[in-house]
């Protein structure tokens, strides 16, 4: 039990889910290093065991851009971001498209079909 007026650890931060990811609430330098260890961790696990130093690279190079991203994003939510600023987001997004790619992360497989999707095929089947 703790003292009263004793030092306690805090407890506010934002902490991910176990399976989720950290999204920083607002953009500073403890907020990136949490940022960056939490995706770091996840592509390393996503890659293996031993990623190589190119992989390495790479993961460092995601994280960056990602980073970037979100804090793009929060500036087009505030609405102050100009057209440069703008075609920089549309070319950091196909660059984190295309580092993911050589990464080996591969696209969402497709969605089987839905039970009512197989009986709707199957009665149009059985009607003819």
């Amino acid at each position: 039990m703790t003292a009263p007026g004793a030092a306690t650890a805090h407890t506010d931060a934002p902490q991910a889910a176990p399976g989720r990811l950290y999204a920083p609430r607002c953009f500073n330098a403890r907020s990136r290093q949490r940022f960056t260890r939490d995706r770091t961790v996840g592509l390393i696990g996503h890659v293996g065991a031993a990623p190589s130093r190119a992989q390495l690279l790479l993961i460092a190079r995601i994280v960056r851009n990602e980073w970037d991203l979100l804090r793009l994003d929060q500036r087009m939510d505030d609405g102050d971001l100009s057209e440069h600023a703008m075609r920089t987001r549309l070319a950091m997004e196909n660059r984190l498209r295309l580092d993911l790619q050589a990464l080996g992360l591969k696209p969402a497989a497709e969605r089987p079909p839905s039970l009512a999707e197989i009986m709707a095929a199957h009665s149009g089947e059985t009607a003819v």
